[in-house]
């Protein structure tokens, strides 16, 4: 039975939400041409940003409407991500970064949309304010700073995975990469980055290894049985939609081009199981389609200490990858 999501409890029990909501609201502000025409979209977090913004996609919507109407909302939305610093520093930059580009497009378009290019300006005046408050964006900090963030950001996302109030009811292995993929798009992730940062991963490996949530796995697992057992024993298709879109189903390929196979088999296998298919044979097509040699290979069975640097060594990997867009984006305008 599919037991219903209510987005206010989703949105407190899966820190990364806040994240994948900022990303949704790139998909409204992606070009001038998203702007003119606001398409709708279905899936689940297009649905749960209408919800908490009140604003609701629908087919006959205006563009005026579609835009203007959910604007107050939607600021007054980004706003209370200040006070609660709930967003990673990693999405902050990318959605800035956009915002930019969005001004740059309605800059040039007919004079009949200027009052766009008003409303772009204070969204990405917010957007900026959002990244100083918090102070998570891409400038550079002191050293030991860093670290001392790292420590931070890690013991609290495994203290979160061990004993999550509300439990989401994700499962162990969603909720393992969900965990390593918010430590990634934070501050360890950026401290990862650097000289003195190369034992982050292995530190987060070792952590989730010594406080693992009960019950855990053991011994060596099928990667395929894996992926079918996350799949199959999730609470319903809204979750199985969410965890689809957390992984990256439905950006735009610069954002989700650096996604490890295992992610790729997850997020896959989340949004084919919606449709009523079965987890097992799911399973075993979004682990063929995803693994491949090279970079792209995962052995067919794994320990679970395996399964975890797996893991977290994708969600890294593709955090700095999409810091690294960032940069060279910056460095050419």
């Amino acid at each position: 039975m599919n037991r219903p999501l209510s987005p206010r409890e989703v949105a407190r029990g899966v820190p990364l939400v806040d994240d994948r909501l900022l990303l949704e609201l790139l998909n409204d502000l992606h070009t001038a041409d998203d702007l003119v025409r606001a398409t709708a979209r279905e899936g689940f977090f297009a649905r749960l940003l209408g919800q908490i913004t009140g604003r609701r996609h629908k087919q006959d919507l205006a563009v005026t409407g579609a835009l203007v109407g959910a604007q107050r909302d939607t600021l007054a939305w980004l706003s209370s991500l200040t006070a609660r610093l709930a967003v990673t520093d990693l999405i902050v930059a990318e959605v800035t970064d956009e915002v930019a580009r969005v001004r740059e497009d309605v800059k040039e378009l007919d004079s009949r949309l200027g009052w766009a290019e008003g409303d772009i300006r204070e969204l990405a005046l917010v957007l900026a304010e959002l990244a100083e408050q918090t102070g998570r964006g891409l400038a550079e900090h002191d050293e030991r700073l860093r670290k001392v963030e790292s420590r931070l950001a890690i013991d609290d996302a495994v203290r979160r995975w061990r004993h999550p109030r509300p439990d989401p009811g994700l499962g162990r292995l969603f909720g393992a990469v969900l965990l390593a993929r918010e430590v990634a798009a934070g501050p360890a992730g950026l401290f990862s980055d650097t000289e003195r940062g190369a034992q982050v991963e292995q530190e987060l490996v070792d952590r989730m290894l010594q406080d693992p949530p009960i019950p855990w796995y053991d011994g060596v697992r099928s990667v395929t049985g894996l992926l079918a057992e996350a799949t199959r024993h999730l609470p319903g298709d809204d979750h199985r939609a969410m965890l689809a879109e957390l992984l990256g189903e439905g950006l735009r390929e610069e954002l989700t081009g650096a996604r490890g196979p295992l992610s790729t088999a997850l997020s896959t296998a989340a949004a084919t199981t919606v449709r009523g298919a079965d987890p097992d044979a799911v399973a075993r097509t979004a682990l063929r389609g995803a693994v491949r040699n090279g970079t792209r290979y995962v052995a067919a069975s794994l320990t679970a200490e395996e399964l975890l640097r797996q893991v977290v060594g994708e969600q890294f990997a593709e955090a700095a990858a999409r810091r690294s867009r960032l940069q060279k984006a910056r460095s050419v305008s």
